[in-house]
């Protein structure tokens, strides 16, 4: 597993772990049509089944339209990569990440911040080295 993914693994874990605004969003989603003209044009793709979405899903991917948007080019070609790596994971392995996420999210801010310094020692790592933790770590924490 590249560093790509982790970094794809934890932005998919952002944006799995938001949730709708408002109650009302939460239980009637977003009709189509009261999509934004950008929002829209990215979520094309989905406007057949848009209604049968989840309501938590479409507010997931209006943020994540609005996210793109805000994108330049180069981060827009990167996300596109790491989105890639992230269809490519078994739902166990995503299941296990979000379950890290929403831990990391509890934690207090000196362990967090702990947590980032040893990302970036991780980041600077040859790549075989990174691949070998990894799966270590997967190893060892799947169960």
């Amino acid at each position: 597993m590249k560093i790509n993914t982790i970094i794809l693994l934890i932005a998919a874990a952002i944006a799995i772990s938001t949730t709708p605004a408002s109650g009302e969003e939460l239980q009637t989603g977003t009709q189509w049509n009261a999509l934004a003209i950008e929002e829209k044009t990215i979520l094309t793709s989905l406007k057949d089944e848009w209604s049968e979405l989840s309501a938590e899903k479409q507010s997931r991917l209006q943020k994540g339209a609005k996210k793109w948007n805000a994108m330049n080019p180069e981060q827009q070609k990167d996300f596109k990569q790491q989105f890639q790596s992230w269809k490519l994971i078994t739902q166990d392995k995503k299941l296990f990440i979000r379950k890290q996420f929403e831990r990391f999210k509890s934690l207090p801010q000196a362990e967090k911040q702990s947590l980032r310094k040893s990302y970036q020692s991780f980041k600077n790592l040859p790549t075989e080295k990174q691949e070998l933790l990894l799966t270590q770590y997967f190893k060892k924490n799947s169960d």
